[in-house]
């Protein structure tokens, strides 16, 4: 049974997938809990140490659970920055600090989860690019 939108939970999930084993729980938990209206996914990248290239290696380990529970193309997956902010007053602009944006600044009366599972990265962005939504009814988990 599907709840009516207004007892769901926007959420968006920031998740450096393919750092640990964990993540990939995590998000299988946010896409099948009927009380989320999972509004995106945002790949994050978790330095160069593991990876050069770990911002890609987290989008493809998201696309291969999407792939894998047949969700290919029915949620939104917007990458984050490719490393982190260089300054304290730089954003690393990204289509994923975008999409939080874009979700904050809705008017909905529901607030916006925005559950991190990696780096605070995109949303230290988000909030640099438009300082209003730190005024919206945005939660940081």
């Amino acid at each position: 049974m599907k709840l009516p939108p207004e007892k769901m939970h926007r959420v968006i999930v920031n998740t450096d997938a393919k750092n640990e084993a964990d993540d990939q729980y995590a998000i299988v938990h946010a896409l099948l809990t009927p009380s989320f209206d999972l509004r995106g996914i945002v790949p994050a990248h978790f330095g160069a140490i593991k990876s050069a290239t770990s911002l890609k290696d987290s989008a493809d380990e998201v696309h291969k659970i999407l792939g894998l529970m047949e969700l290919s193309g029915q949620v939104r997956v917007a990458d984050g920055a490719l490393g982190p902010i260089p300054d304290e007053n730089t954003p690393a602009l990204s289509a994923g600090a975008e999409m939080i944006i874009r979700e904050a600044m809705k008017d909905d009366p529901r607030p916006l989860h925005v559950a991190f599972l990696g780096p605070l990265t995109d949303m230290a962005s988000a909030i640099l690019m438009e300082p209003r939504i730190v005024n919206r009814n945005v939660r940081v988990v």
